[in-house]
Formats: C-alpha cells, sequence, structure tokens
C-alpha cells in the first residue's frame, strides 16, 4: 500500500496525466505438490489475481495457473509458464522494485518474447546439465475453425561459469498468411560483493517489416545491511518496425527491510518516446509499505 503519482506514457508517444492518488494491491498465489511412489514431483500454481472470472479454474484455460511434473533431471510444465526465450534471458536487475512497477519505465523489457501471441497456454520442457540449462517451448493457435498459424516455438539456454552468467533466447512462428516473426536475445550479467550487473539485447524480426525493433537494456542493484538500491537504462530501436521511431527510460527503486516481510520500498522511471518525429516524456512515481506473507 502507498501512494503513486506522475503522468503514464504509450510506447505511440500518447502521455495520459495522472494526479496522486492512493494504491492497494494484493497478489494471492496458492502453490501444491506431491510425489509419486517412484520418485516423480508433481504440482500446480495458481496467481488468483491474474485469474479473472474463474478462468485459473477453467480447463484449457492458463488464467494464471501453471502445472508441472519433474523427473530424473526434466520438468514439464503447462500453462501461464515462460516460453524459451523468456526463460533463457535474464532482465537486467532492478533493485527492490516498486509497488506498483514505477521504476519499469517505456524502455523496460520484461523478455516476454512472443508468449501470448495465441491464448498464453505454454507447454515448456528444461532441464540442467552441470552449469548449462536448457529450454524448449510450444504454443499453438488452437482457435476452433480458424486458420490458425504455426505453433510459436521457443528455445532457451542458461550458462554459469564462476559469478558470469549468460542468457540465449529465441522464438519464431509463421502467421496463416505466412508472415514470420522472429526474435532473439543475449543477457549477461555478474553478483560480486553485493553487486548484481546485467545487460541484454533483444531483435525482433517480421519478414513483411524493412526494419527491425531492436532493444538493449543495463541495470545495477546493490544491498547493504537492510538497504537496497536499484537503477536501470533500456531503450528500443525502430518501434512498430518504423526507422527513427524510438523510446527509452531509466528507472530507479530503493527500499528498507523492515523485517518480519515487511519493506519500504520507493521507485520512479523518467520515460522519453519520439514517435513520427514528435518527442513527449513522462514521469512516475511511486512510495508505499510492501508486505510479504
Amino acid at each position: 500500500m502507498g501512494i503513486v503519482n506522475g503522468d503514464t506514457i504509450a510506447n505511440t508517444g500518447v502521455v495520459t496525466a495522472r494526479d496522486a492518488q492512493f494504491h492497494t494491491d494484493i497478489d494471492v498465489t496458492f502453490t501444491m505438490s506431491g510425489t509419486t511412489d517412484s520418485g516423480l514431483t508433481f504440482g500446480a500454481s495458481i496467481d488468483l489475481d491474474e485469474s479473472d472470472d474463474g478462468e485459473a479454474f477453467a480447463e484449457d484455460d492458463q488464467g494464471g495457473e501453471t502445472i508441472f511434473i519433474s523427473g530424473n533431471g526434466y520438468t514439464l510444465t503447462m500453462g501461464d509458464t515462460d516460453g524459451g526465450f523468456d526463460w533463457g534471458m535474464a532482465e537486467v536487475p532492478a533493485g527492490p522494485g516498486s509497488i506498483d512497477g514505477a521504476h519499469e519505465g517505456l524502455g523496460w523489457n520484461g523478455n516476454g518474447g512472443e508468449d501470448g501471441t495465441y491464448d498464453g497456454q505454454i507447454v515448456s520442457l528444461t532441464t540442467t546439465v552441470g552449469g548449462l540449462g536448457v529450454a524448449v517451448s510450444a504454443e499453438i493457435d488452437d482457435t476452433a475453425g480458424a486458420a490458425g498459424g504455426d505453433a510459436v516455438l521457443g528455445l532457451g539456454l542458461r550458462y554459469s561459469v564462476g559469478d558470469l552468467n549468460l542468457g540465449f533466447g529465441y522464438q519464431t512462428h509463421s502467421t496463416a498468411a505466412n508472415v514470420e516473426t522472429t526474435v532473439s536475445g543475449i543477457s549477461v550479467g555478474t553478483t560480486m560483493n553485493g553487486i548484481s550487473i546485467g545487460v541484454n539485447y533483444s531483435n525482433t524480426e517480421v519478414s513483411n517489416d524493412v526494419d527491425d525493433v531492436t532493444h538493449f537494456a543495463i541495470g545495477m542493484s546493490y544491498s547493504v545491511d537492510a538497504w537496497s538500491f536499484g537503477v536501470n537504462y533500456g531503450a528500443y530501436d525502430n518501434v512498430g518496425h518504423v526507422a527513427n521511431n524510438e523510446v527509452s527510460s531509466i528507472g530507479v527503486s530503493a527500499a528498507y527491510d523492515l523485517g518480519g516481510g515487511a519493506s519500504v520500498q520507493f521507485g520512479a522511471a523518467s520515460s522519453d518516446a519520439t514517435i513520427g518525429g514528435v518527442n513527449t516524456d513522462a514521469t512516475r512515481a511511486s512510495l508505499g509499505l510492501s508486505m510479504s506473507f
């Protein structure tokens, strides 16, 4: 709970004015797990705030739920889970976060890739061997009676050596009209002496567009005693696959741990957009109390 202030801005450059207002949000997740007689682990999780109209409990609808089974070093997961691109790519460090994501500006990228192209129901198979992790994923177009597109296929790789963490993500699919979309990216990060630094880069190509959309981000976080801090920068080029359309942002966050699962959080971001030669900008911020039970 807390207070939020500042205007919001879309990647079209449209700014929506917002006055200061009180903010509350509750996120409830149920988790369940079990083990078969042969040693296979299975389980499920349900995120209620993503379950509109009870969708999490409906058949064949991801609605904020995931179900998995794991054994012999492999895990098969289905539902509202990360595709290969998101699984392989690491987000840049952003510090402790904020009560409403105010530290995530217009240039922030959560590495969603092509997840959600269809109904968001994703199946993934993951495994880790030594320092190498691998994920393959698929999301299919299950619209009845429609001339559907090809499945979104994904691949994610993670590799750790010492304090260095490397990531790679790839996803691709074609529509019924044979328009192919491909997104690929890499991430690099490390943590030393309480300082985490990360960089990621991605490229999105659509076969019938001339200009690729590229994204670059860098972030750093630091913790000492009860204090945590973070700063991040992100930028997109050729937004909407249009040359010279650019958006960017810089965000900061800070928190003080009160103990027992409670912390005071502050976040702010300044965003800038140049769309069609017109420049707009907006700044937002929030301050409040985060409680975890």
